[in-house]
């Protein structure tokens, strides 16, 4: 199992291996003032389910508790620079819990990270598809 604290990739070489790092540790510890910083004003989250979300929404619904990540266990994960672009690819786990119980969901993912004109890293999309075998 992957811990969402200790980074995969080498951040010298990966310039958003610890911000993915954060990204997964406060997801699962429900750090919504993290995950505020690191996403983009205009990011897109399309959930594995296809339902898909702007920034605003998936914090809000994260923040009232519509479902809450329980662990991420990240079991493949490689990133792709193209200079102020980053698509990470990968797969894993994901465990949440709802209303409805609790919801493991093995995923292939896809994120984007952009460098804004500060130089600075934003989450700006997300993409994941149910793995079934």
């Amino acid at each position: 199992m992957t811990d969402p604290h200790s980074p995969m990739a080498d951040p010298s070489i990966d310039p958003v291996a610890e911000l993915e790092q954060r990204r997964w540790a406060a997801l699962v510890d429900g750090d919504l003032d993290e995950l505020d910083r690191l996403f983009a004003e205009k990011m897109t989250y399309t959930h594995s389910n296809g339902i898909v979300d702007t920034k605003q929404s998936y914090l809000g619904a994260l923040r009232e508790g519509t479902f809450r990540y329980v662990a991420i266990d990240v079991t493949e994960s490689a990133s792709h620079d193209f200079g102020s672009v980053v698509v990470v690819t990968g797969r894993a786990v994901a465990t949440s819990e709802s209303a409805h119980g609790r919801l493991v969901s093995p995923l292939r993912y896809t994120g984007v990270w952009s460098s804004d004109d500060d130089g600075r890293w934003r989450f700006v999309a997300w993409h994941s598809c149910p793995v079934t075998a």
